[in-house]
């Protein structure tokens, strides 16, 4: 063989098992049915969602007593309990009072903060809650870190 030709021949395989790569990679993202079936198990632990450390909400309920905020997500038609420790930091943001308190340039609004208690928050507030641990999924969830009420 000439040397032409096992230039040739070498050029040739490497596109074949290049095509080979690039088809395979290609091929990852696509659904591939097969005759085994799939166990629960496994199906679960691909289709499990991220965890989820925060909520925004709507009150629907506070019960001063129990120490606890019935929630309903926003986007989402589910309630949720929100128990409250001693550890809970709740603070109410506001509008500044005076204009000039605002930014003269860049637009920038920083919110007043002020630490309140269980019993100032309202029914229909708007809030943020932070949490320790993960709540996706959750319908009642008790560690809470802090909870920001919307002016």
């Amino acid at each position: 063989m000439s040397k032409n030709t096992i230039i040739i021949l070498g050029v040739v395989i490497m596109l074949i098992v290049g095509g080979i790569i690039i088809f395979s990679f290609l091929q990852k993202g696509k659904v591939v049915f097969t005759e085994e079936p799939v166990s629960e198990e496994s199906f679960v632990e691909e289709t499990a969602g991220p965890e989820t450390f925060s909520l925004s909400a709507r009150v629907l309920s506070v019960d001063v007593t129990d120490n606890f905020l019935m929630v309903k997500p926003e986007k989402k038609e589910t309630e949720i309990k929100v128990v409250l420790s001693e550890g809970t930091k709740i603070i109410k943001l506001g509008v500044p009072s005076d204009i000039e308190d605002m930014p003269k340039q860049g637009g920038v609004f920083i919110p007043t903060e002020r630490d309140v208690k269980i019993s100032e928050i309202s029914k229909g507030d708007k809030i943020f809650i932070t949490t320790n641990t993960n709540i996706a999924g959750k319908t009642e969830f008790n560690d809470v870190r802090m909870i920001q009420v919307f002016p």
